[in-house]
């Protein structure tokens, strides 16, 4: 089953060399899967930074000149998917050896299923002088906690934090933060299964930043609509849903988030009813 992974990006470029040198790592053969990344008119070097990368897998960098939604950028992922397969990930999110074979088994045992993430930690994977004060001491507290992590040399400037080879050894999994998102995801878990049975919504679960499904059921369902985040996540679940997918919570993968500076939301995207994702 060819698999497509669909990463928008920007402003994210170590931490998305990160998330692409995961994917150099992945059990199944390179050939059973592809990566696209969306590049958001990004004002960093993450141009620059991809051209140096070296892929083993296929990888597809698109450039926007211009900045788009991000329904835009998850629509043209769809439409340029080779795969009958289409994972949605954050271009900040580190993923483990068995990811995309995780997938690729749950979605040959069930054809109209919405495989859901649901374990997240957090991790320091990159310094950012923009971090929050909480960030700073967060961070702060945990290089000390693990003194075979680099610390940053200087304080003006982004320094990543992880060596290639801890990541081939899977360092970062074992040292991650715990993710309040995470937790109430097990606790979901552990009261309607993994299959979320009677539970009353389940397109609330839907999130872009980790879900699978097959290509056409987007098709089926209409793609994305140009909506604020969550919404425009949730309108397409339930269309989903009205069409017969079935969500299913994922027990066998954890992804890391990789924390970086947090962005003030724009006063369009707020809402009373909109949380901010942990």
């Amino acid at each position: 089953m060819l698999t497509s992974v669909v990463i928008p990006a920007k402003d994210a470029d170590d931490q998305l060399l990160y998330t692409l040198f995961g994917f150099n790592l992945q059990f199944c053969a390179f050939e059973q899967f592809e990566v696209i990344v969306l590049d958001n008119a990004s004002a960093d070097e993450t141009a620059e930074k991809l051209s140096r990368f070296t892929a083993h897998f296929p990888l597809n960098y698109v450039r926007l000149r211009k900045q788009k939604p991000l329904a835009y950028l998850l629509n043209s992922g769809i439409k340029l998917a080779r795969g009958e397969l289409i994972v949605f990930l954050a271009s900040h999110m580190l993923v483990p050896r068995s990811f995309i074979g995780v997938h690729q088994q749950a979605h040959e045992k069930a054809s109209q299923l919405v495989l859901l993430g649901q374990d997240r930690k957090r991790i320091y994977s990159v310094y950012e002088p923009g971090f929050t004060e909480i960030q700073h001491a967060e961070c702060q507290l945990w290089l000390e906690q693990y003194p075979h992590i680099k610390r940053p040399h200087t304080l003006v400037k982004p320094i990543p934090l992880l060596e290639e080879s801890q990541i081939v050894n899977e360092l970062p999994f074992h040292i991650g933060l715990p993710c309040p998102m995470a937790q109430k995801r097990r606790a979901i878990r552990e009261k309607y299964g993994p299959n979320l049975t009677r539970y009353r919504s389940p397109w609330a679960l839907f999130d872009t930043h980790h879900v699978s499904l097959r290509k056409e059921h987007l098709l089926r369902a209409g793609l994305f609509k140009e909506l604020p985040r969550i919404a425009m996540e949730r309108d397409l679940a339930k269309r989903l849903v009205k069409n017969g997918c079935r969500f299913q919570l994922d027990d066998k993968l954890t992804v890391l988030r990789q924390e970086s500076v947090q962005k003030r939301a724009s006063p369009k995207s707020m809402s009373p009813n909109k949380n901010r994702r942990a």
